[in-house]
């Protein structure tokens, strides 16, 4: 079936995103809000960093044990296990962390493109906006000295359409997913996500539009009856065998604001005078994320508004090791849910995290608790 096959597709590119040589030049990017489009638009892949599994070798000399674990193993990544695969790197600046690695990062690859991207992170002060259009220009201007040709304004808009129309579709896999849990488990929708994001968009559409058309026509019973809906909450889902555990214990996820998730996939940049005003009203917009807001309470809001309008009976938090924004975050956010009596469970990993196991009883547990509400 075109579905099994394109899911299996998906699976595998998650799971080795560097077994095949790219045909464009490979723009590595770190999470968030970087303007992905720009990078299309200039003839050049945008590809996702996000980190790896593999042992920590070369980082610990340089960025300490405490420090986010996010962080430490995308920049191990680079280092030790993927140096050649790019051949250049877009930097997002979001926190003291991140900042601080990009730093490190620059003086390792000057032989490479190196651009820093630092998008404001206090949304509502006056000369955010200004702010960030700098950035975009900064940005774009950085990219065209690299490949020697200008970005037409007729080319970012294509390049935004394209972007755009993926997002949609995932979109309507979502919905399919929510409906039907049996038919898209939380891991196949996620990795459909994550293999966007590492992929050549058009083939990516291609594929994805193939596997709606037969989702749509289906007959599989979906036996959303005997799954329990939860809004799954932070900033990655790492290790991916997370969600194997949701979709054993069938907990189906009907919302979330995830990085890799919904906050990349309502994305979708509207109409506007021009296609950098366009990416400009799409970053305030954007939901709630740790290190940029505009309100010190809005992921209370954001995740409380999740809650309830999704229909979901629990919140899943997933914390990742030595995260400083989110340790900022969590302790208002574990207290006011406590408040409002809302079932919460907090999981924290890490990056170099490759066994479950001990998260099974603590899952199950919260699945029996949500299926006793």
């Amino acid at each position: 079936m075109v579905m099994e096959g394109a899911f299996k597709t998906f699976k595998e590119i998650c799971e080795d995103p560097y077994r095949s040589v790219p045909s464009k030049k490979v723009i590595g990017l770190t999470p968030t809000d970087i303007p992905e489009e720009l990078i299309h638009a200039s003839g050049l892949l945008p590809f996702w960093i996000m980190g790896t599994t593999a042992p920590i070798k070369r980082v610990t000399a340089l960025i300490p044990d405490n420090a986010c674990s996010f962080a430490r193993s995308s920049l191990e990544l680079v280092l030790e296990y993927q140096r050649d695969f790019f051949d250049g790197f877009v930097i997002s600046q979001v926190d003291d962390t991140t900042q601080h690695m990009s730093d490190l990062w620059e003086r390792r690859f000057r032989d490479r493109f190196f651009h820093k991207f630092l998008a404001p992170r206090q949304l509502s002060r006056p000369s955010a906006r200004f702010w960030f259009e700098k950035e975009l220009y900064y940005l774009k201007k950085a990219l065209e000295g690299f490949t020697g040709k200008t970005i037409e304004e007729n080319e970012l808009w294509e390049s935004i359409k394209l972007f755009n129309e993926d997002k949609k579709w995932l979109l309507k896999l979502y919905d399919i997913k929510k409906r039907s849990p049996d038919l898209v488990s939380n891991r196949t929708f996620f990795e459909a996500v994550k293999a966007s994001l590492l992929m050549e968009k058009e083939e990516h559409l291609n594929v994805l539009r193939k596997v709606i058309d037969e989702l749509e026509t289906s007959q599989r019973t979906n036996g959303q009856g005997e799954w329990i809906p939860v809004v799954l909450c932070g900033l990655f889902v790492e290790p991916f065998e997370i969600f194997d555990l949701l979709d054993e214990y069938r907990l189906n996820v009907v919302g979330d604001n995830l990085i890799v998730g919904s906050r990349y996939i309502y994305g979708i940049c509207k109409e506007a005078d021009n296609p950098l005003q366009a990416l400009t009203d799409r970053h305030f917009s954007r939901p709630n994320l740790s290190p940029v807001h505009d309100d010190p309470f809005k992921i209370i809001k954001d995740v409380t508004s999740l809650f309830y309008q999704s229909g979901a009976k629990g919140v899943i938090y997933l914390h990742i090791q030595y995260c400083e924004s989110q340790e900022f975050d969590l302790p208002d956010l574990r207290r006011y849910l406590r408040e409002e009596g809302i079932p919460l469970l907090i999981i924290t990993t890490d990056f170099q995290t490759k066994h479950v196991g001990l998260l099974r009883t603590r899952i199950e547990a919260f699945r029996e608790l949500l299926g006793k509400a």
